[in-house]
């Protein structure tokens, strides 16, 4: 048996529910797009006049990829919405708030985002805007319930600030950004203002890089010293991070602005008296910023490999909570000598600091009831 004795879906790390939640959303939403891009090819090759104007033509292609491409959006940010929930956690000094509550929230984002897909359709006149307008703001609330939880989870801890945990702070920063836009783009007066502009570009960059640049390298720096052995260099990781953060959002903060004042996405050129020039020279300048992060990372990659030194504990920050930081770093092909008993959602923190949890269950343990018999004095 894979799964370790006590292991109960409801103590299974939060990562791995989202990677479950994305499963569920992958056969959902691939099918779709191989049955559009078949029948495109069987038009294209043997003339089946599938995607016909009569038939519903280049509006039906768009419902068919679209219904593809907005699950595919948390198909690609959920595995790091999970990331991010098993970091802040270790680096809060604190369990995570409101487990149960996070994992519903996860799922209320799984089913509600294979509704939405209209909602990329606005200004073609042939979507039932009320409907998916009002979808399209409710798949913010359980966003939003995640975001409570994390910042829950953060409230009054002993917050630690190493590399990892500066990542994820990155990654609420500007996923939050990224799901404000989000609520003006699902308002349909304000999308046929900014549609097909750089305001969209913005949102994009911000929604997608935001969850899976920034939490990527979370994850990076927080489990590289689990599979390789070796600490990522605190200094270099730090420096990475400020180059990219500063980088990014002087490349793409700007670009709302210019989509608001008009400039359309897909443009190869623009005149001088658009007034597009100063914005854009700052995203320029910017982007060079951003490109210029990766030669820390790279170094750093580098420098641990050659001359970092080999880590002789389980678990180097120390407050690791899920089951990876219960053996030695890198495991060993067998993983444990024998298979851990799980009693909670951190068993790792339960066998590093077992009289933590003992104290746990003291508390969280109900009272016996105690009945009273006639006569009995009552204190």
């Amino acid at each position: 048996c894979m799964r370790a004795p006590g292991m109960t879906m409801f103590r299974m790390p939060i990562f791995t529910w989202n990677v479950l939640l994305t499963g569920v959303l992958v056969l959902l939403a691939f099918p779709v797009l191989a049955a559009a891009l078949l029948a495109l090819e069987a038009d294209r090759k043997f003339g089946a006049h599938i995607f016909d104007a009569s038939n519903g033509g280049a509006l039906l292609w768009q419902h068919l990829f679209w219904f593809f491409g907005h699950p595919e959006v948390y198909i690609i940010a959920l595995p790091f919405f999970g990331i991010v929930s098993e970091i802040i956690p270790v680096f809060s000094r604190k369990p995570i708030f409101g487990y149960v509550g996070l994992i519903s929230a996860t799922i209320a984002i799984a089913a509600l985002s294979v509704t939405v897909w209209a909602h990329h359709m606005y200004v073609t006149g042939g979507v039932l805007l009320p409907f998916f307008s009002f979808m399209t703001f409710l798949i913010a609330v359980p966003t939003g319930v995640k975001f409570f939880n994390w910042i829950g989870t953060m409230w009054k801890g002993s917050l630690s600030f190493e590399t990892p945990m500066l990542w994820s702070v990155g990654f609420l920063v500007t996923f939050l950004f990224g799901g404000l836009t989000g609520v003006i783009l699902a308002s349909p007066p304000l999308d046929f203002h900014v549609s097909d502009s750089y305001f969209v570009v913005a949102h994009f960059h911000y929604v997608v890089f935001g969850t899976v640049v920034f939490a990527m390298f979370a994850g990076f720096h927080f489990w590289w010293p689990k599979f390789t052995g070796k600490m990522l260099d605190e200094r270099l990781g730090k420096m990475t991070f400020w180059t990219l953060f500063v980088g990014f959002h002087g490349t793409f903060l700007v670009q709302h602005w210019l989509g608001a004042e008009g400039m359309p996405r897909r443009y190869a050129d623009y005149l001088a008296a658009d007034g597009f020039t100063a914005l854009n020279t700052i995203s320029s300048i910017s982007s060079f910023v951003l490109g210029l992060s990766m030669l820390p990372f790279m170094y750093n990659v580098w420098k641990t490999a050659k001359y970092g030194r080999k880590i002789e504990v389980d678990d180097p920050w120390g407050y690791g909570r899920s089951l990876e930081w219960a053996t030695s770093c890198p495991p060993p092909r067998h993983n444990f000598l024998t298979l851990p008993r799980i009693r909670s959602e951190s068993p790792a923190f339960d066998l590093h600091y077992p009289s933590i949890r003992a104290l746990e269950e003291e508390v969280n343990r109900p009272h016996e009831s105690v009945t009273v018999a006639p006569g009995d004095k009552q204190e």
